[in-house]
């Protein structure tokens, strides 16, 4: 009769902080002689487990209590009974040997008339479930789908997904026993039923595309959000598996869409029409128009899943995504790293040969302002663009040039070995910007910042090594006199600052120079 509550426990923990290890130590020995007792009542060792079970949440181990446990697992009373069933489930995994002692005192359970005792012992299963416990046990959980009670039922049907997850031999002969939970007369049960299929689909959705007509019915006929969601996110996934259960979704979608307050469920319809339904024009616009609410809205979550949803959209309608390009662009300001970066995914599907211009003006305006991974993440997404498709986009080289100079006269500039390649793919390649790129590069290494800035960062050093290359490799296209002054740029000791490899390619091509300077005086 003198011994502690949970209460006095916690207490306990709270006065003695300075000397927890000491007093937990005390207090499982105190528990040991309570459980071990023969002369103790259910009442007391039931205490010594709800104790035992609140050491265990704050890391304090209880294995070694696993068969008394049982013991009160097994106790006639409901108050007993449930505490037990709290210790096996926090407690108890699938090394715990006493698990398969709990076999018969389940099946037990499962046939009390008190569906609170049922309840209990279907949610313990769900958390201590093994694949032996899962192989004798399916039989009678699939009998308590069809009780009477719905409580009940929905319980069961929920459980048996962790039992094929741990028993999946046992979805095949079980399944028409599911099957008949999505047409049953409580609103719970079948939102249990949907809930289990849809993660079950999750896997394989072809092996559930027969039930695609059961689900569309439900998608009419229910007022339930949450099972409006699932049924949504599973008829998406069915959707490109059935091209022609896109067009007959396109009607409740469009209804769901323009009347539900629930932004999840507004979401879910959304995703689905992105990843099946995007060939259906007239409600890709209204998730387009509703998307842009989310990403106007001041919520971030909301935010950063328009963005996201506008991704899936792009792949296939990048010109509906493109209409919204203001509005995209802006995110690049937002505080959150996660919108920035997701806006400026989309700006490489928004691109054409008449909007790049405006676009990487825009970019370049962030590039000046960013700091850290973003910077160079824009700057990469300035490349990106421009070189796309064989720099499709690209109406002026001598503009994407310039360009490219003054990405590499920013300080701090981490992208150079990037810069390094697009200089000398663009001049190599591109005949015509030969002249416009060689007086840019004479530029480059003539500049005293931009040479500081090399003997400091090994990046822009790279870019000083496309420079001496290029202007080596087409030294006729030099202006006449300023051989010398390159010259001087290629051997000043100061060059001796930068890598061993930028070093030899400035020697290498001050040779190239010097041949080139002494055909041009005696042709």
């Amino acid at each position: 009769m003198f011994e502690k509550t949970l209460s006095d426990l916690v207490k306990g923990l709270r006065s003695n902080k300075r000397r927890e290890s000491e007093f937990v130590s005390k207090c499982i020995a105190e528990i040991k002689d309570e459980l071990s007792g023969k002369d103790k009542s259910q009442q007391v060792k039931s205490n010594a487990v709800l104790k035992l079970t609140y050491l265990q949440m704050l890391g304090y181990d209880m294995s070694w209590a696993s068969f008394y446990i049982v013991e009160v697992m097994s106790s006639p009373g409901f108050a007993q009974k449930r505490i037990g069933y709290l210790g096996a489930s926090v407690s108890y995994n699938d090394d715990t040997e006493v698990v398969l002692l709990c076999t018969n005192m389940f099946k037990k359970d499962f046939s009390s008339s008190q569906q609170y005792e049922v309840g209990l012992a279907i949610n313990c299963l769900a958390n201590i479930c093994t694949t032996d416990l899962a192989r004798d046990l399916v039989s009678d959980i699939v009998t308590l789908m069809g009780s009477n009670r719905a409580y009940v039922r929905k319980k069961a049907v929920l459980v048996m997904y962790k039992i094929f997850l741990k028993f999946p031999d046992a979805l095949r002969p079980s399944f028409p026993k599911l099957k008949e939970k999505l047409e049953d007369r409580d609103t719970s049960a079948v939102s249990c039923a949907v809930n289990v299929i849809c993660e079950l689909a999750r896997k394989n959705p072809q092996n559930y595309l027969a039930l695609a007509p059961l689900f569309f019915k439900l998608l009419t006929v229910t007022a339930n959000n949450w099972m409006l969601i699932k049924i949504v996110k599973l008829l998406g996934a069915l959707c490109p598996l059935e091209p022609r259960l896109g067009k007959k979704l396109v009607e409740p979608l469009t209804n769901i869409i323009q009347t539900t307050p629930a932004k999840s469920l507004l979401y879910e319809c959304i995703h689905t029409v992105s990843v099946g339904m995007t060939q259906h024009l007239a409600i890709v616009q209204l998730s387009m128009d509703k998307l842009k609410g989310f990403v106007e809205d001041e919520d971030q979550n909301l935010k950063y899943l328009g963005l996201l949803a506008m991704g899936n959209f792009m792949k296939v309608h990048p010109r509906v995504v493109s209409e919204h390009k203001v509005m995209i662009l802006k995110c690049l300001d937002d505080e959150d790293a996660t919108i920035k970066h997701r806006a400026l995914d989309l700006v490489s599907g928004m691109v054409t040969r008449k909007n790049l211009q405006d676009i990487v003006r825009i970019l370049m305006d962030h590039v000046t302002g960013a700091e850290g991974s973003f910077r160079t993440t824009l700057v990469d997404k300035v490349i990106e663009v421009c070189s796309a498709n064989g720099y499709a986009a690209v109406s002026s080289f001598e503009w994407y040039t310039s360009i490219l100079c003054k990405l590499a006269r920013m300080p701090g500039m981490a992208n150079g070995r990037q810069i390094k390649q697009q200089l000398m793919d663009v001049v190599i390649r591109v005949k015509a910007v030969r002249p416009f790129g060689i007086r840019s590069m004479v530029e480059l290494l003539e500049d005293d910042d931009m040479f500081g800035q090399s003997s400091r960062d090994v990046a822009a050093a790279e870019i000083m090594y496309a420079a001496a290359w290029l202007v080596g490799e087409f030294a006729h296209f030099l202006d006449d006199g300023s051989h010398t002054g390159v010259m001087r740029a290629l051997l000043s000791p100061k060059a001796l600052s930068l890598p061993e490899h930028v070093q030899a390619v400035y020697v290498h091509n001050a040779l190239k120079l010097l041949v080139s300077a002494s055909r041009t005086e005696n042709p």
